[in-house]
């Protein structure tokens, strides 16, 4: 329809209740679909945001531990306990004193680390490399770390020469005591 307004010439164009309710519903799957995509997108950053934040927390725990072993083996009889945090979700770690006779009782806790103190043994028989230095790791936790742990030569106190520790809630203490030349690592005396 054409009419005239003020000597202009204007155009309505009436739309009619079925095209207001396509316009309606168009608009309405327009906004579902950049939700949806808001929704998605949101999900896989906070996901993103959570690994990272879990890469960082295993990697301080890494550097912590390997710090407090390596500081404390030159301090000749000082003992320290310490807590150490790990990301939620590891249940347990085991030390093994790879220099030490080998011991099948730690097969029962991690065969992983049993198998690496095994190869670590047959070097020493061999006489290639001493156990410490035959292996890339004396650290194992349970489920598998994902990178190899390996801290400063270890004494582990008792007759097993391996120590595992569950892990509760990303918590577990753990007693050292500096040798000289070696770090001793024990449960620890109070909790």
């Amino acid at each position: 329809m054409i009419r005239e307004n003020q000597g202009v010439k204007v155009v309505e164009i009436k739309i009619g209740k079925k095209a207001m309710g396509i316009q309606q519903v168009f608009i309405f799957m327009v906004t579902a679909i950049v939700f949806a995509f808001i929704i998605i997108f949101g999900y896989k950053m906070v996901n993103d945001f959570l690994d990272k934040g879990e890469q960082v927390e295993f990697y301080q725990f890494k550097t912590d531990l390997e710090n407090s072993i390596k500081r404390i083996y030159t301090e000749y009889g000082a003992v320290r306990q310490e807590e150490y945090t790990l990301p939620i979700g590891y249940e347990q770690i085991c030390f093994v004193d790879l220099d030490a006779d080998y011991n099948s009782g730690l097969c029962g806790y991690d065969p992983i680390a049993c198998d690496m103190w095994a190869t670590a043994q047959a070097a020493n028989l061999a006489d290639t490399e001493k156990g410490y230095s035959a292996v890339d790791e004396n650290v194992f936790l349970q489920p598998s770390a994902p990178v190899t742990l390996k801290v400063y030569r270890l004494e582990i106190e008792g007759d097993q020469d391996f120590l595992c520790l569950n892990i509760s809630k990303g918590h577990f203490t753990l007693r050292l005591e500096g040798m000289g030349s070696e770090t001793m690592l024990s449960t620890p005396l109070y909790d």
